[in-house]
């Protein structure tokens, strides 16, 4: 049987300046590009990466990279970080429609663009031969469930001979992951597609090796439309207790890092966390560098989102 590591890291990003916050605020996130790594005191069966170990260039042939959910945040910032790796990679972002959200993507160098359906890859798999690695985020609160979507892409990426797959998850404590579904229903989906995913590869004859993404809080969700205002809300709920939170573009990082360097990814799930902060603290960093108040709502928001789609922190 395979190894299995559970690898804990912790990006410590720069504090954004006035200049960033329309990118970054109204765009995708609150944190800037990785600049360095800090480290944390831990026990001996954590393991850190640093900058050195993830932005040299790799030297090996141009692979075929399959991202589903290209168009989404992470898919969009693993595309970015992709493009610093040369020789690059042949990149075909996989998409529900090529006529509205895609085009941005249309218009860079090794990238196809391609309609279909997240639950249904067979099709695709038959007339994309040689896909070397692909990158999966399965999308809650879509018509078709998340083991819908992830199983059969996990199935035909084994039959059609994919050497790597990377699955982001979300963290559910750190270590105590792999045996903590939790009780809220998208992060316990996420709990079965990680155990599909070890079972599956784990089966005598195939060839395909993994790796797990698990998340905590996005920074994003910080914006000033009614979905960040019921974040800041739901956080409040949280009392003094800090979160973790993460970028979009470190995520897009290491998923993009684990391609080129299989032989430092494979079989490993990685809890990924960019910072940890109460949500006084918060305010007060979102006050300083933006200039205005973090947007929130009544309390009562909150708690309906939480309802719907579960805890947080």
């Amino acid at each position: 049987m395979r190894s299995v590591m559970s690898i804990h890291v912790y990006i410590r990003c720069p504090a954004i300046t006035e200049n960033d916050s329309k990118d970054h605020c109204q765009g995708s996130n609150l944190c800037s590009p990785i600049s360095h790594t800090e480290r944390i005191p831990t026990t001996s069966n954590h393991s850190f990466l640093t900058p050195s170990s993830l932005t040299n260039p790799f030297e090996m042939a141009a692979r075929k990279l399959l991202v589903v959910g290209a168009t989404g945040k992470q898919g969009g910032s693993l595309i970015e970080a992709l493009s610093t790796i040369l020789p690059p990679f042949k990149i075909i972002a996989l998409t529900r429609d090529t006529a509205s959200s895609a085009k941005p993507l249309a218009s860079r160098p090794n990238i196809t663009i391609r309609e279909g359906d997240f639950s249904q890859p067979s099709p695709f798999f038959a007339s994309h031969k040689d896909i070397y690695g692909v990158l999966s985020m399965a999308m809650p609160r879509t018509k078709v469930s998340e083991e819908d979507q992830a199983k059969p892409l996990i199935d035909e990426s084994i039959k059609y001979g994919v050497n790597h797959f990377v699955f982001t998850s979300v963290d559910r404590g750190g270590e105590a992951s792999d045996k903590t579904p939790t009780d809220i229903h998208h992060v316990a989906t996420k709990h079965l597609i990680e155990h599909y995913l070890k079972e599956q590869t784990s089966r005598s004859g195939s060839k395909m090796q993994w790796t797990i993404l698990r998340l905590v809080a996005f920074f994003y969700n910080m914006t000033p439309d009614f979905m960040g205002k019921g974040f800041a809300s739901m956080w409040a709920g949280v009392g003094s207790k800090p979160i973790q939170l993460i970028s979009s573009r470190a995520v897009g990082l290491f998923a993009a890092k684990a391609f080129p360097k299989p032989d430092k990814f494979q079989g490993k799930a990685i809890s990924l966390a960019g910072d940890e902060s109460t949500l006084v603290q918060a305010r007060k960093v979102f006050r300083e560098t933006l200039g205005y108040d973090m947007p929130e709502t009544f309390g009562v928001v909150g708690k309906g989102i939480e309802f719907a789609v579960g805890r947080l922190g």
